[in-house]
């Protein structure tokens, strides 16, 4: 495989080629950073709110919901601010890189890569993670 090829592939191809296991946490680039207001995702296709936010970092973030979403789906969130001073949605097109259950069943964890951010959404994102 050329490198340039290499250089394209996505996290999960990475993690797929890779014959060491190796977490996603190590393959990232920036730590994610725990949210400590209440920050809901919703789709912007549906208008169905698939969880709410309990990490970010400038790359992706990781929410808990109460349905699963499928692994390698594309799709169009809002991040919805609950705190009541008017706060825009951030708006952001992402990749959902897996999707697991907790551990009685009833929730889902899932993993979000950012694919499409605006710089004005984007520096929003880096005032969130400090």
């Amino acid at each position: 495989m050329k490198k340039e090829r290499l250089h394209n592939l996505t996290i999960r191809e990475k993690c797929k080629m890779s014959g060491i296991e190796k977490s996603i946490q190590e393959m990232r680039n920036h730590n994610r950073v725990e949210v400590s207001e209440v920050i809901r995702v919703i789709n912007r296709q549906t208008g169905a709110e698939l969880g709410q936010l309990v990490n970010i970092s400038e790359e992706g973030f990781m929410l808990l919901g109460s349905q699963s979403v499928p692994e390698d789906n594309i799709l169009q969130l809002s991040l919805e601010f609950e705190s009541g001073n008017n706060t825009a949605p951030i708006l952001i097109g992402v990749e959902c890189l897996w999707c697991h259950s907790s551990s009685d069943q009833t929730q889902y964890w899932a993993g979000f890569y950012i694919i499409d951010i605006s710089d004005e959404d984007l520096e929003r994102v880096r005032h969130l993670t400090g």
